[in-house]
């Protein structure tokens, strides 16, 4: 990608609103960003920020096999993205359940409802289209958090395939 493209927003819908719609034309085969979606070790190069890091991050990639994502964890707490994987079409489509998860040493949990990730990846010459699509958020605040998070995401996600041969 030429650094215009890097510094160009992914985010294609309005701050906001519903659904968050997100694109970028990765410099990788589908294969390869289809397993930088489902790949633990490729998770923690892109998910957050560099400065923050993943914890750890666990997939069972197979429908109806659950995946977890540790942001943050101390002995009072751990914060986390969860869900399941509703459809698996490798390396063409993917879709899973998504909710924020604020674990309590306690056991207590307090949980955003759950919403929806569709990711479709097509190839495009040498490279790929990625098109995401994150619906039922309850909230414009939280559609706002998430379509800035998922922009992030995809900068850092072209920074670690456009890094490789594809």
């Amino acid at each position: 990608m030429t650094a215009d493209q890097q510094a160009a927003t992914y985010l294609q819908s309005s701050p906001g609103q519903e659904p968050v719609l997100v694109e970028g034309l990765f410099r990788a085969n589908p294969d390869r960003v289809f397993r930088a979606f489902t790949e633990p070790d490729d998770v923690r190069c892109w998910f957050v920020p560099k400065s923050g890091g993943l914890v750890s991050a666990e997939i069972d990639l197979q429908v109806g096999g659950r995946w977890c994502f540790v942001i943050e964890k101390t002995q009072e707490k751990q914060i986390h993205f969860e869900g399941e994987y509703l459809a698996i079409d490798a390396p063409h489509r993917l879709e899973f359940s998504w909710r924020h998860v604020l674990e309590f040493a306690d056991g207590t949990r307090e949980a955003t409802d759950t919403s929806r990730v569709s990711v479709t990846f097509t190839q495009v010459g040498k490279a790929t289209k990625v098109k995401l699509r994150h619906e039922a958020i309850r909230t414009e605040d939280a559609r706002r958090g998430v379509g800035g998070g998922w922009n992030g995401c995809f900068g850092r996600l072209a920074d670690l395939v456009s890094t490789e041969d594809a």
